[in-house]
């Protein structure tokens, strides 16, 4: 049963309200939205009528909060369907593809990872939610080899036994037009950088003109060492004599290459 047409005028406006106060719907879960737009349509039954109005008092008093998603606690989704953790966003689903066990499975292994992420003390973002090594990595691994691997873009190496660790690109006009990487080989590290053709990024200036190929960390054929386990990846750090000590170093220049870049880019 659908609400009388009297009642129209009223949800249109409380509706109008909502979508100002929301910026136009961008803050409201979807489920929420859709009961708007129903609301608009003069298209709720009075249970419906009951909760839109539950809505408005919340969403106009500032008091709306959008909620877990699949009552997964710090989980929320957008209208576009991104996925978010604590205000970060974190993941994309393709919602019309799953089903509601799949879509809560796949929304608790979310938070899984994002719990173990922090445990670890490092920013839950997409690039520590895909990377894998952090998956494998106990929260008493050693700091500074695990925040090398946490902002370590992509590993190489030259045949003649170099280990080289990317840095941010430098840019102009938001466009990449600097290959920057640090070598290490000996003990011994080197900061180098190359010119980058437009559309170009770091690995076709590191590959193709410095020579070298993506680390080979026991990874399967034709991947990246992102493909491989942790424990190989120690195994290749080891093996390119990358100790503490030398992991604290490569760390120093890398937030120092992160600061110059803010600094070049404000």
């Amino acid at each position: 049963m659908t609400t009388e047409t009297a009642t129209a005028p009223s949800l249109i406006e409380q509706s109008i309200e909502i979508l100002r106060d929301s910026r136009d719907g961008e803050d409201l879960d979807p489920a929420h939205l859709s009961l708007v737009e129903a609301a608009a349509n003069n298209n709720l039954t009075e249970r419906g009528v009951q909760v839109f109005q539950q809505l408005h008092i919340e969403v106009t008093s500032g008091k709306y909060i959008k909620p877990w998603l699949c009552g997964v606690e710090h989980v929320r989704r957008d209208l576009q369907g991104y996925v978010y953790w604590k205000e970060n966003r974190i993941e994309h689903f393709t919602f019309s593809a799953m089903d509601a066990v799949h879509l809560k499975a796949i929304t608790q292994r979310l938070a899984e990872k994002c719990r173990h992420i922090e445990a670890l003390g490092l920013p839950v973002c997409g690039s520590t939610y895909f990377n894998s090594w952090l998956d494998e990595m106990p929260v008493e691994f050693p700091d500074a080899h695990k925040q090398l691997l946490y902002l370590t873009g992509c590993l190489y190496e030259h045949p003649d036994g170099r280990a080289v660790f990317t840095l941010d690109c430098k840019t102009e006009d938001g466009w990449p037009v600097e290959a920057r990487f640090l070598e290490v080989k000996d003990g011994i590290i080197t900061e180098r950088s190359l010119p980058l053709k437009v559309g170009d990024v770091s690995y076709h200036a590191i590959t193709g003109i410095w020579g070298c190929r993506l680390a080979r960390c026991g990874q399967p054929e034709h991947t990246g060492p992102g493909a491989a386990s942790l424990a190989h990846v120690m195994d290749w750090l080891k093996r390119h004599g990358i100790t503490e000590e030398i992991a604290q170093e490569l760390l120093k220049r890398m937030k120092a290459n992160i600061a110059d870049n803010t600094h070049e880019t404000t």
